[in-house]
């Protein structure tokens, strides 16, 4: 049984999760609304997966996270951060190193946070080598391009689809691009981690300057209020659940 405690104050968002989650097979869900009962709530049964809201009280998800990880390390347990706003990337480089495995931005789809978990789970040994491949990636990211208005001649363009081919493969390099999926990007090109970072922003800049902004705000909601665009990482994050359920839809 995959053991799941919630810490997030939204009750509607922690009914959402726990009606979906309570009608699968193998899962036990528990939600709490505060930090504070974390851990009598986890005391002699720990659980596989938290989902831990970046500001959950009492003292904000940060906090929560530093004194998760006193007690259980990351092999036992897995923490998924969950945000309403985007992080940023300082954000998520200091939570990747306080110990959380994967950051989702609200709203959540379920489905795509069932897959995340079990994929966080699988051991290298049950995990699939390469459970996308490159082609079927770069068909559906292609897709979706066209439909934003990226313009394809843009070396951020191919930056893109191979950073978001290679966060399919990798969903813990999310937490920290700047450290593992740009230089990662660059040994296949040849270029900098620098360089693929500046190039993907240049290309989505040119995106949200020129293209379909009616797809890309349909696509990216939560920009839309202050009309700016989203971060590379906040891009390529969402690309990859995209990508993951038109896969899914495919097989």
């Amino acid at each position: 049984m995959i053991r799941v405690v919630q810490v997030d104050s939204d009750q509607a968002f922690r009914d959402k999760v726990a009606a979906y989650f309570r009608r699968l097979d193998g899962f036990i869900y528990r939600g709490l609304d505060c930090a504070a009962d974390l851990g009598p709530a986890v005391a002699g049964n720990k659980p596989q997966v938290i989902l831990l809201d970046l500001y959950c009280q009492p003292r904000g998800g940060m906090e929560a996270l530093r004194e998760i990880r006193s007690s259980l390390k990351r092999d036992e347990t897995k923490v998924i951060m969950v945000s309403s706003t985007p992080p940023g990337e300082e954000l998520l480089a200091r939570a990747a190193e306080l110990g959380a495995d994967y950051f989702l931005l609200r709203p959540v789809d379920v489905v795509v946070l069932e897959k995340r978990i079990r994929q966080l789970l699988q051991s290298p040994v049950e995990a699939p080598a390469r459970e996308l491949s490159f082609k079927l990636v770069q068909d559906i990211c292609t897709a979706y391009f066209e439909r934003m208005g990226i313009p394809p001649h843009y070396k951020g363009y191919r930056y893109l689809i191979e950073g978001i081919y290679l966060a399919s493969l990798h969903p813990q390099w999310l937490n920290a691009v700047t450290q593992h999926l740009y230089p990662a990007v660059g040994e296949r090109f040849g270029v900098s981690g620098a360089q693929v970072e500046r190039a993907m922003r240049y290309a989505l800049e040119a995106a949200w300057a020129r293209g379909n902004l009616d797809q890309l705000y349909a696509i990216f909601p939560y920009v839309q209020a202050n009309r700016g665009k989203p971060t590379n990482s906040e891009f390529i994050s969402t690309m990859v659940n995209l990508v993951g359920l038109a896969a899914e839809g495919q097989g």
